[in-house]
C-alpha cells in the first residue's frame, strides 16, 4: 500500500510542475503573441470535442491493442477507461 501512495505521489508531484512553473515565473496569457503556436495549443485541446475525441479514441485503443495483443482482457479495460474519460470531457463542456 506504501509502494502505491508513493507512485501516486510521484505521479501527483510531476503533474505539479507545469502549473508551479507558470506560476512562479509570473506568465501570463497574451493571445496576441506568435498566433500558429496558439492555434496548435487549440487543435490539440479540441482533440476532445466531437467528431474529434471519437477519432482520437479509435486511434488509442487501436494503438493499446497492438501494444497489449497478448493480454485481451487489459486492452478491453484500458478501452473502457479510455471511452469513459472521453464521456467525462464531454459532459463536463
Amino acid at each position: 500500500m506504501l509502494s502505491i501512495a508513493r507512485r501516486t505521489a510521484a505521479g501527483a508531484a510531476v503533474l505539479l510542475v507545469m502549473p508551479l512553473v507558470v506560476w512562479c515565473s509570473g506568465w501570463m496569457w497574451q493571445p496576441g503573441q506568435n498566433a500558429m503556436w496558439l492555434k496548435t495549443l487549440y487543435w490539440i485541446t479540441e482533440t476532445v470535442t466531437q467528431p474529434w475525441g471519437i477519432i482520437t479514441h479509435v486511434l488509442l485503443c487501436a494503438w493499446f491493442l497492438w501494444c497489449l495483443r497478448f493480454r485481451l482482457r487489459a486492452a478491453l479495460v484500458l478501452f473502457a477507461i479510455l471511452g469513459g474519460a472521453i464521456l467525462v470531457g464531454q459532459g463536463v463542456k
